[in-house]
């Protein structure tokens, strides 16, 4: 009976510590979900963001309990890189994705991050001697292929595991062609916070044959791994390089490459003065180029994340 007796208490005792830790950790996840999004900078994109409730009930850390993971996170919610913004070509991320490699930077999965960041930084120097790394401000013209909200079922860490379109990132798949492989794109990513609602459009349309230029940070994607040869991962790309987060996205007057020179800002136009422009202007439209409006469709999401 005794020995009964002490086996009931030492139970109980388990039980009142497993529950107290079992609560310790849910009031911890809740306080970091609770954290607000306060940017340490103006955002790049301020005369035109909205506010969102994720803004107010998910931090830079998301609810990632990992430090590898945590300072994944925190990089991806950076908008304040600083310094001119380098144009970057399709070769650039395969460059940086060689030089990564080189230097043995773990990834592959989100249990593979790399435990120093560091190392990303200034990783790769262009022809025209400019260092580029995770953080550095880039702009690139492409094709966009594909655009659609991602995780919309459960949500990832960075946004604190919520669901739905405002709560999730948009990712977009861009070409050097209007039909590229998937596995020879560049990934993007629009970041849900302070998100302007003109932007969610590009989920909606194509926007045709016409080029865009983003300008966003350099991130390296540890979490996934590149297309390599027959194997086809999830999401597909040439290079787990991205940029990520935008910080602009601008539309572009020609139907080519060639004509849309990253540096022209002459053949520029901010995504959410096109799409107005064309929707309630119509006669603009035709001023820029021909054919505007024929070239945006409604279009289903296809290609999921």
């Amino acid at each position: 009976m005794l020995r009964d007796s002490l086996w009931r208490r030492t139970l109980s005792s388990v039980s009142v510590r497993a529950i107290v830790l079992a609560f310790g950790l849910l009031s911890v996840n809740c306080l970091v979900a609770a954290q607000e999004f306060v940017p340490s900078c103006p955002l790049p994109f301020d005369s035109i963001k909205e506010a969102h409730p994720i803004d107010s009930s998910c931090g830079p850390d998301g609810v990632a309990t990992a430090e590898a993971h945590r300072a994944q996170n925190r990089i991806k919610n950076n908008f304040c890189a600083t310094g001119s913004p380098v144009r970057v070509t399709f070769n650039t991320f395969v460059r940086l994705q060689s030089a990564a490699e080189q230097k043995h930077v773990s990834f592959g999965s989100s249990n593979s991050l790399p435990s120093d960041r560091s190392l990303l930084a200034g990783l790769y120097t262009t022809s025209s001697g400019a260092k580029l790394g995770e953080g550095s401000p880039v702009k690139y013209v492409a094709f966009v292929l594909d655009a659609h909200h991602s995780n919309v079922s459960n949500g990832e860490s960075v946004n604190c595991k919520k669901g739905g379109k405002s709560n999730n990132d948009i990712h977009i798949a861009l070409g050097r062609t209007p039909n590229e492989d998937l596995c020879n794109s560049v990934t993007a990513e629009m970041s849900p916070h302070f998100r302007p609602s003109a932007w969610d459009q590009l989920t909606e349309i194509h926007i045709g044959n016409r080029p865009v230029r983003i300008t966003g940070q350099l991130f390296f994607d540890a979490s996934h791994k590149p297309c390599k040869g027959t194997s086809r991962p999830s999401p597909q790309r040439a290079s787990i390089w991205e940029v990520h987060p935008l910080y602009a996205v601008d539309v572009c007057s020609h139907t080519t490459l060639s004509g849309c020179n990253a540096n022209d800002e002459s053949v520029w136009t901010p995504l959410h003065v096109w799409l107005a422009s064309d929707e309630n202007e119509p006669g603009a439209a035709s001023n820029r180029s021909p054919a505007n409006k024929s070239q945006i469709t409604r279009v289903p999401t296809s290609r999921q994340r």
